[in-house]
């Protein structure tokens, strides 16, 4: 007992002493990346996939926390390489911000196959490459709808709406970790460059799955009139690498983890003298229509 209360009593004190020195740390002794250092510094992201289309890279600057002054470095040219094809990429807009380029001609991608990024500048090329693995056979439609929730109101104007709210992360012990996305109204050039408005489904089932499973949502409102509208959804392969940056990603966003969080940092990517991650992507599309998600459901009405 007496021994407990020594531990207990030293515990304390080197709790105390931490938290003092915590305390009077000068937040400037940091060591801190120099702006000098970051400029002509660019953040990629971008993909290629299975679909007969344009492909698109996306190419920002790296900016200093607190600093917008770096700028994009001269780009000499862009293009993708597979065995012996190179497939250039013509810039399609420009500005401080960012540079977008496109493939020159659509072209589709095969799986089993590894596609490298180029991207030649000045002072050095910047590449990244990534392994199309191709998409398994497991239905993840039917985990999304098993994930979702639905709530049926009246609005104001007497016309009923239902808000669809589905999982951020959902977690499952699927073999072939996947993105997952639903269109939502929303139609363009490019329906797959972004990780934005998806679902990550994986097989993780690690300590920081029990802490988030639940915790974040995406919500989307849908008028009673569109319930029969086609909409797709669109499932995409996941790398080995790919898919480490993914879970990397997304635990350093989300703020929900709870005691065993670590502070936000930075993530690796594939791109090398650079930021950011290239990736390759099996996609396959599925149509459905709201009312296949509300029939499986029975709505929360408020």
């Amino acid at each position: 007992m007496r021994q407990f209360k020594a531990l207990l009593l030293l515990t304390i004190v080197l709790l105390s002493v931490a938290c003092s020195r915590i305390d009077e740390v000068d937040i400037n002794s940091f060591n801190q990346p120099d702006g000098e250092v970051l400029n002509g510094t660019v953040a990629v992201f971008g993909n290629v996939t299975t679909e007969m289309r344009q492909h698109r890279v996306t190419i920002s600057p790296v900016h200093q926390w607190g600093d917008n002054q770096n700028v994009l470095p001269e780009i000499n040219r862009v293009f993708v390489l597979c065995g012996n094809d190179t497939i250039p990429y013509i810039e399609k807009e420009a500005d401080r911000n960012k540079m977008v380029f496109v493939s020159e001609q659509p072209f589709k991608c095969e799986t089993g196959k590894t596609y490298k990024l180029v991207i030649e500048t000045p002072t050095g090329d910047i590449t990244a490459e990534d392994y199309l693995t191709p998409s398994g056979n497991t239905d993840y439609f039917q985990i999304i709808k098993d994930h979702t929730k639905v709530r049926s109101y009246q609005m104001q104007s007497g016309k009923m709406a239902h808000e669809f709210q589905f999982d951020k992360h959902i977690y499952t012990l699927g073999e072939q970790p996947v993105i997952c996305g639903l269109t939502f109204y929303q139609s363009g050039d490019f329906p797959i460059d972004s990780i934005e408005n998806v679902s990550f489904i994986h097989n993780d089932m690690s300590l920081a799955a029990l802490f988030t499973a639940r915790l974040f949502w995406y919500s989307y409102h849908v008028m009673e009139d569109y319930l029969d509208q086609n909409e797709t959804f669109i499932t995409c392969s996941v790398s080995p690498e790919f898919y480490t940056f993914l879970l990397d990603v997304f635990n350093e966003d989300d703020w929900s983890l709870g005691l065993f969080a670590t502070i936000s940092g930075n993530v690796r990517g594939n791109v090398k003298n650079g930021y950011g991650y290239f990736f390759a992507s099996d996609v396959r599309r599925q149509p459905f229509t709201y009312h296949e998600i509300y029939n499986a459901i029975t709505p929360e009405n408020e």
